[in-house]
Protein backbone atom coordinates (compact mmCIF):
# COMPACT_ATOMS: atom_id res chain seq x y z
CA UNK A 1 0.00 0.00 0.00
CA UNK A 2 2.82 2.72 0.71
CA UNK A 3 4.44 2.06 -2.62
CA UNK A 4 1.03 2.95 -4.26
CA UNK A 5 0.91 5.93 -2.53
CA UNK A 6 4.28 7.05 -3.03
CA UNK A 7 3.15 6.66 -6.82
CA UNK A 8 0.21 8.55 -6.70
CA UNK A 9 1.41 11.04 -4.84
CA UNK A 10 4.36 12.22 -7.13
CA UNK A 11 1.60 12.70 -9.96
CA UNK A 12 1.34 16.42 -10.84
CA UNK A 13 -2.26 17.60 -12.65
CA UNK A 14 -3.93 20.69 -12.46
CA UNK A 15 -7.37 20.80 -11.40
CA UNK A 16 -10.10 20.08 -13.86
CA UNK A 17 -13.55 19.80 -14.58
CA UNK A 18 -15.46 16.80 -15.73
CA UNK A 19 -18.57 18.08 -17.88
CA UNK A 20 -21.07 14.83 -17.49
CA UNK A 21 -23.92 15.17 -20.63
CA UNK A 22 -25.31 11.90 -21.11
CA UNK A 23 -26.76 8.88 -18.98
CA UNK A 24 -25.87 5.20 -19.81
CA UNK A 25 -26.74 1.70 -18.54
CA UNK A 26 -24.60 -0.92 -19.02
CA UNK A 27 -27.19 -4.02 -19.61
CA UNK A 28 -24.45 -6.69 -18.47
CA UNK A 29 -23.51 -5.24 -14.73
CA UNK A 30 -27.00 -3.26 -13.97
CA UNK A 31 -24.52 0.23 -13.32
CA UNK A 32 -26.51 3.06 -14.53
CA UNK A 33 -23.77 6.21 -14.61
CA UNK A 34 -23.64 9.51 -15.98
CA UNK A 35 -20.48 10.15 -18.64
CA UNK A 36 -18.44 12.59 -20.87
CA UNK A 37 -18.40 12.41 -24.01
CA UNK A 38 -15.30 14.62 -24.57
CA UNK A 39 -12.68 13.83 -21.97
CA UNK A 40 -11.12 16.95 -20.36
CA UNK A 41 -7.33 16.85 -21.45
CA UNK A 42 -5.96 17.42 -18.21
CA UNK A 43 -7.92 14.17 -16.86
CA UNK A 44 -6.78 12.71 -19.87
CA UNK A 45 -3.35 13.61 -18.92
CA UNK A 46 -3.81 12.37 -15.36
CA UNK A 47 -5.13 9.24 -16.69
CA UNK A 48 -1.92 8.53 -18.90
CA UNK A 49 0.61 9.56 -15.94
CA UNK A 50 -1.46 7.59 -13.44
CA UNK A 51 -1.46 4.11 -15.88
CA UNK A 52 2.69 4.64 -16.42
CA UNK A 53 3.49 5.05 -12.32
CA UNK A 54 1.66 1.99 -11.67
CA UNK A 55 2.66 -0.64 -14.64
CA UNK A 56 6.28 1.47 -14.19
CA UNK A 57 5.80 0.17 -10.11
CA UNK A 58 5.02 -3.12 -11.17
CA UNK A 59 1.22 -2.72 -10.62
CA UNK A 60 -1.45 -3.89 -13.20
CA UNK A 61 -4.01 -2.14 -15.06
CA UNK A 62 -7.09 -2.82 -16.63
CA UNK A 63 -6.71 -2.86 -20.75
CA UNK A 64 -10.21 -1.66 -21.64
CA UNK A 65 -10.35 1.73 -22.61
CA UNK A 66 -10.91 4.64 -20.24
CA UNK A 67 -14.32 5.59 -20.18
CA UNK A 68 -14.71 8.52 -16.96
CA UNK A 69 -18.20 8.54 -15.51
CA UNK A 70 -19.84 8.56 -12.44
CA UNK A 71 -21.73 5.28 -11.42
CA UNK A 72 -25.04 6.45 -10.50
CA UNK A 73 -26.76 3.18 -9.33
CA UNK A 74 -25.79 -0.63 -9.47
CA UNK A 75 -28.26 -3.63 -10.09
CA UNK A 76 -30.58 -1.48 -12.29
CA UNK A 77 -32.68 -2.26 -15.08
CA UNK A 78 -33.45 0.34 -17.75
CA UNK A 79 -36.22 0.49 -20.29
CA UNK A 80 -35.04 3.69 -21.49
CA UNK A 81 -33.03 6.62 -19.96
CA UNK A 82 -33.76 10.63 -19.83
CA UNK A 83 -32.01 13.01 -21.63
CA UNK A 84 -30.03 15.26 -19.58
CA UNK A 85 -31.44 18.72 -19.86
CA UNK A 86 -28.45 20.27 -18.92
CA UNK A 87 -24.52 19.29 -18.74
CA UNK A 88 -23.71 18.66 -14.97
CA UNK A 89 -20.16 20.50 -14.19
CA UNK A 90 -18.21 18.09 -11.95
CA UNK A 91 -15.15 20.27 -10.04
CA UNK A 92 -12.64 17.67 -9.81
CA UNK A 93 -9.41 18.95 -7.20
CA UNK A 94 -8.39 16.05 -6.00
CA UNK A 95 -7.52 12.17 -6.23
CA UNK A 96 -8.84 9.89 -3.51
CA UNK A 97 -8.39 6.02 -3.31
CA UNK A 98 -11.48 4.70 -2.29
CA UNK A 99 -11.43 0.76 -1.30
CA UNK A 100 -15.08 -0.81 -2.23
CA UNK A 101 -16.99 -4.09 -1.11
CA UNK A 102 -19.94 -5.84 -2.24
CA UNK A 103 -22.06 -6.73 0.69
CA UNK A 104 -25.58 -8.36 0.79
CA UNK A 105 -26.95 -5.13 1.84
CA UNK A 106 -25.19 -2.90 -1.28
CA UNK A 107 -21.88 -1.66 -2.01
CA UNK A 108 -19.41 -0.09 1.31
CA UNK A 109 -16.95 2.51 0.53
CA UNK A 110 -14.06 3.30 2.59
CA UNK A 111 -11.62 6.24 1.39
CA UNK A 112 -7.96 5.15 2.11
CA UNK A 113 -6.23 8.38 1.16
CA UNK A 114 -6.91 11.77 -0.96
CA UNK A 115 -4.33 13.82 -2.86
CA UNK A 116 -5.21 17.69 -3.27
CA UNK A 117 -4.66 18.12 -6.95
CA UNK A 118 -4.32 22.23 -6.63
CA UNK A 119 -2.27 21.95 -3.71
CA UNK A 120 -0.07 19.47 -5.70
CA UNK A 121 0.63 21.56 -8.81
CA UNK A 122 3.08 22.50 -9.88
CA UNK A 123 4.38 22.48 -6.56
CA UNK A 124 6.89 20.27 -4.23
CA UNK A 125 4.60 17.48 -4.11
CA UNK A 126 0.71 16.78 -3.69
CA UNK A 127 -0.86 16.97 -0.21
CA UNK A 128 -1.76 13.23 0.79
CA UNK A 129 -4.09 13.29 3.53
CA UNK A 130 -4.10 9.22 5.12
CA UNK A 131 -7.35 8.34 6.60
Amino acid sequence: MDKLLNLVGKLRVEPFDLILDHLGWWPRNGIVWAGSRAVPPRQLRLFDEMTRALVAGGFSVDARPYFPHITLLRNGRCKGLPELKEPISWGVDAITLVESSLQATGSNYRVLARWSLDEGYPGEGACMQKV
